[in-house]
């Protein structure tokens, strides 16, 4: 079986349709209810955009910092774990931090501005895919997936955007036509999607509504972050809290159903953390741990910016950018 890179899936992709992951209200919660969280905060900053700096601040502090820190509950909250990860945990964030230090000064902000704003992208697609395959396996959901997002980022390159996120920004050049025919192919492919679940409903064969629920989840955030919001900073707003909430709930789920049978004694304080009466716990757990860090961060960093080497952002952009190598990691199906 191939590998799928970067995704939340589950060890063993399911090709019979899964309705639920964990039952109706979570699954909806998280298709729906992160669908309407960041349609209403990012809809508030575009009505009122002097929302935009709050907004920021409250997904960043409560969504995007705790869903970084989440990653980690995988790979360093026990000893087997941490030792299985001991190079993604010690041997990778210097790389990282070297890699992404070198091209601040080989290409400026410009070149880092770039990097995470096409890295982003595919990353969190990635993220989609494999959380429509832990439902199951469905080549024409995932086509979806994919053709939503390469629409998406076809049609924002094509528009030239001078700047994204108050930072220069190089968009390889992409003739409108090209991103029009991306478009097309993807309108097509969700038409036969549609058509084909109709179909297996009219049959009266098994529902997986949930992957339904998510699809479309991820074809409405992806069409208005990328193709509706005119501006790229407030389109990539909705497109971030969608996809930090997400993540939060789903490694919160992975960890849930991994640790099922109750408090494993070779992982006591993980296996705790995640028994399904303490989801709070948990949230909090990753809110304190990556506000403590990210404070640390901020205050090592601040002085040390320079005209040749932006500190700060590198700093920032490499806890990112070892966030999205880490993930592509951990989260592979394993081979049969």
């Amino acid at each position: 079986m191939p590998a799928a890179p970067d995704v939340p899936a589950d060890p063993a992709p399911r090709t019979s349709p899964r309705e639920w992951l964990r039952g109706p209200t979570f699954d909806v919660g998280l298709s729906l209810g992160v669908l309407a969280l960041a349609l209403a905060l990012g809809g508030a900053v575009l009505a009122r955009p002097a929302l935009f700096v709050p907004v920021l601040l409250l997904d960043l502090w409560l969504l995007a910092y705790p869903h970084v820190a989440s990653t980690y509950t995988r790979i360093a909250f026990d000893r087997a774990s941490a030792r299985r990860h001991w190079f993604l945990l010690l041997g990778l964030p210097p790389l990282v931090f070297a890699g992404t230090a070198g091209a601040a000064w080989l290409g400026g902000v410009v070149a880092l501005n770039t990097i995470y704003f096409y890295w982003q992208s595919w990353h969190y697609t990635r993220q989609s895919y494999g959380i429509a395959r832990a439902y199951r396996r469905d080549a024409l959901a995932e086509a979806v997936i994919y053709g939503f997002t390469a629409w998406g980022v076809l049609h924002r390159a094509s528009q030239e955007p001078p700047e994204f996120y108050a930072a220069p920004l190089w968009s390889p050049p992409v003739p409108r036509f090209a991103a029009a025919a991306a478009g097309a192919l993807a309108l097509l492919t969700l038409a036969a999607w549609l058509h084909r679940r109709l179909r297996a409903a009219r049959r009266g064969e098994p529902r997986d509504t949930g992957h339904a629920l998510f699809v479309l989840s991820h074809v409405v955030i992806t069409a208005v972050a990328y193709l509706l919001v005119e501006d790229i900073t407030r389109g990539w707003l909705f497109l971030n809290i969608w996809h930090n909430a997400q993540y939060l709930l789903f490694v919160w789920a992975h960890n849930a159903r991994r640790f099922a049978g109750g408090v494993d004694p070779a992982r006591p304080f993980l296996s705790r953390l995640c028994q399904p009466d303490r989801a709070l716990h948990y949230a909090a757990v990753c809110l304190g741990l990556s506000t403590l860090f990210y404070l640390a961060l901020g205050q090592a960093t601040s002085a040390l910016d320079s005209a040749v080497l932006p500190v700060v952002l590198v700093c920032h952009l490499a806890v990112n950018f070892h966030h999205y190598l880490v993930d592509a990691v951990i989260w592979r199906s394993p081979r049969r």
